[in-house]
């Protein structure tokens, strides 16, 4: 069920009965830039510590534990540009409570202290509790250097977008810009994000719709009407395959791939890209896994993933730095063998029952239903579970074909060892 509250702030409440809990969570939605991605970056961190009434995370702590142990955090995500900035709370249901007390109306109202009232002082944040959380942030940031698999993510990521893309920025921002970014205006950019964000609410859970609306209109949120963030079609130009190497001191190397994928969300050939992923390197039966992993034993881990909403695969592999080139011949022979409709017809059924098991068992937990609607909302378009099994069974092995043979290498990067120089 959709209620506008407001031009620009719409709740969506999705009634269902299974849980024991109520999950309740607030998106700010804007084309973020890669400057403001690093303030909306620094803003989770700092509003989900403390506010005027909660002074500290001992004091938000002890609140929910007065809401029977409730479970509340910030966090940040991106669907092409436009980028999530989400306050997020999960409490017992009313219904499964002893107690007369009204659990949910009193998480509502801690939800809107916690977003609407920061601790401040002199008309900006918190000095103390600012810098602290600036450093935390840019700590966290300098610490994934050390966690390689995720350093070689992020170095192909800016070699497959380049520099300027907004795409080429974690959703977590950038360390350099947080650590330069002014109390005051990190302040002065919360209030415009409170007046001008898209903002989405969503409430799952055994709960009256009435009741929610009427407490979500006393929020402070104003009219706004000029935030265009839906997701749009993509067309992507091919380029030149991009190539880095780096040479660190590791143990394992790490050879990642990106590749230009020819699906949209829900486009024509959405499901077929689904199931060729998951034949490709997305699951535990995939041809990365079995050829690359198992059979020639020359990597550590070889999977792959799709994000449809930017036209982009990316493989990602642990391997020792003197087998790179046989390990990017066997990874290009898997895709010319689908390419070839070179896999028998068990393995595809194989795959196709496991897309669809991990699907629905992601329909126990609340959060998949609130991830669901936001991006319905964003693509302006929706299928129920029983129209995406259908979908997903009824994907051809020519329509796989054909997206196989649409999938283009646009970069290499390899975080090598040193051990083939040595060897």
């Amino acid at each position: 069920m959709q209620i506008q509250i407001k031009p620009g702030v719409t709740l969506t409440v999705i009634p269902v009965s299974q849980f024991k809990n109520t999950q309740v969570s607030v998106h700010f939605l804007e084309n973020a830039s890669k400057k403001e991605t690093s303030y909306r970056s620094l803003l989770a961190n700092i509003l989900e510590t403390s506010s005027q009434k909660y002074r500290n995370q001992i004091l938000v702590s002890q609140e929910l534990s007065q809401l029977y142990g409730a479970g509340f955090g910030t966090s940040l995500m991106r669907k092409q540009n436009v980028h999530d900035l989400m306050f997020s709370l999960a409490l017992p249901n009313d219904h499964y409570l002893a107690s007369s007390e009204h659990v949910l109306d009193q998480g509502l109202d801690f939800l809107q202290e916690m977003i609407f009232n920061p601790l401040t002082e002199n008309g900006q944040f918190h000095g103390q509790t600012y810098q602290r959380q600036q450093r935390n942030l840019v700590a966290y940031i300098d610490a994934l250097k050390d966690d390689k698999q995720s350093y070689a993510a992020l170095q192909l990521q800016q070699l497959y977008f380049g520099a300027e893309d907004i795409q080429s920025v974690p959703t977590f921002g950038d360390a350099k810009q947080i650590a330069e970014i002014p109390n005051q205006a990190l302040f002065e950019y919360y209030q415009k994000v409170l007046a001008q964000d898209r903002v989405e609410i969503f409430v799952v859970g055994d709960v009256v719709a009435t009741q929610v609306q009427e407490i979500i209109q006393k929020w402070p949120l104003s009219e706004r009407t000029n935030n265009h963030t839906d997701i749009t079609r993509l067309n992507l130009a091919r380029k030149e395959i991009q190539q880095k190497t780096e040479e660190q001191m590791i143990v394992q190397s790490k050879l990642d791939l990106a590749y230009q994928f020819p699906t949209n969300f829900r486009d024509e050939t959405y499901y077929a890209g689904i199931v060729f992923n998951a034949l490709f390197g997305g699951s535990p039966l995939s041809k990365l896994f079995l050829n690359v992993r198992e059979k020639a034993s020359l990597a550590y881990y070889a999977t792959s993933n799709v994000d449809v909403f930017n036209g982009l695969m990316v493989v990602q592999t642990g391997i020792n730095a003197q087998d790179k080139d046989r390990v990017l011949t066997i990874i290009d022979q898997q895709l010319k063998d689908i390419q070839n409709n070179d896999f028998s017809d068990d393995h595809l059924a194989q795959i196709k029952t496991g897309l669809i098991s991990n699907y629905i068992g992601s329909l126990d937990a609340e959060r998949s239903y609130t991830s669901r609607a936001l991006t319905n909302r964003l693509v302006g378009s929706q299928t129920t579970t029983n129209e995406w099994v259908k979908a997903i069974q009824n994907v051809s092995r020519l329509e796989i074909v054909t997206v196989a043979n649409q999938v283009q290498l646009q970069a290499i990067y390899f975080l090598s060892s040193g051990a083939k120089k040595h060897a």
